[in-house]
């Protein structure tokens, strides 16, 4: 009798500590296998609903951070137009004369030096280790051979109108768009010969929209006069 109400205060003991009784084996419950899958199953289906949202969510907070920068580069175009009565040369390459296959349209140094109208000219943040790229009508450089570049608008601008209908401009002067700066958008960079085709800041059948997806095809465009993508 002694010995039973030793053993019983030692199981009530064991319980207050742990604050599960044990078993017969003296080994506390563990899950088993179907509770285990189903908490994996849990964790699973929760991943594949968050993961998605967090990479749009990002790709929201780049497209925002392209076009804060992208304002920024205009501010310093204007402001060295009001110095100099114009906006600067744009440059370009072909194909067979890049040092890099995405060496072209690049954003002008002259916003930055001998005058700061910006302190640097940001990296874009779809296209790593790239600035934005630039585009203006008139002289310009195209492997490093000065000559006039051509900003092809649609007749209807700011409407849109069908490629048949787009116009060549080889000037400031005569174009109703001055210059165009964008982003590669959030599908990356592209050759050469494919950004001729769909990397070009006018017109708009060019640009990102969201609307489309949040990962799709298209630029991420600001022109003169402040026109943007949406």
């Amino acid at each position: 009798m002694r010995q039973a109400r030793k053993v019983f205060r030692e199981e009530k003991l064991h319980a207050g500590l742990s604050g599960v009784p044990p078993g017969r084996s003296g080994r506390l419950p563990a899950f088993t296998l179907i509770e285990l899958l189903i908490v994996v199953a849990i964790i699973g289906i929760l991943a594949a609903i968050a993961v998605p949202n967090f990479i749009q969510a990002q790709i929201r907070s780049k497209v925002a951070r392209a076009k804060a920068d992208l304002k920024s580069i205009s501010i310093a175009l204007e402001s060295y137009y009001l110095d100099q009565k114009a906006y600067p040369i744009a440059r370009t390459f072909c194909a067979g004369s890049m040092n890099e296959i995405d060496d072209y349209n690049i954003c002008p140094p002259e916003i930055t030096t001998p005058v700061a109208y910006i302190n640097h000219r940001p990296l874009d943040v779809f296209n790593p280790g790239r600035q934005y790229k630039y585009l203006a009508p008139g002289l310009g450089y195209s492997n490093h051979v000065l000559t006039y570049l051509t900003i092809w608008v649609p007749k209807s601008f700011p409407s849109e109108s069908g490629a048949d209908q787009d116009l060549p401009y080889f000037s400031q002067e005569d174009s109703p768009v001055n210059y165009g700066i964008w982003s590669v958008g959030p599908k990356g960079a592209k050759s050469f010969w494919e950004s001729d085709l769909a990397h070009i800041p006018v017109p708009k059948r060019t640009w990102y929209d969201p609307s489309n997806g949040v990962v799709s095809e298209g630029i991420i465009a600001r022109l003169s006069g402040g026109h943007q993508s949406p």
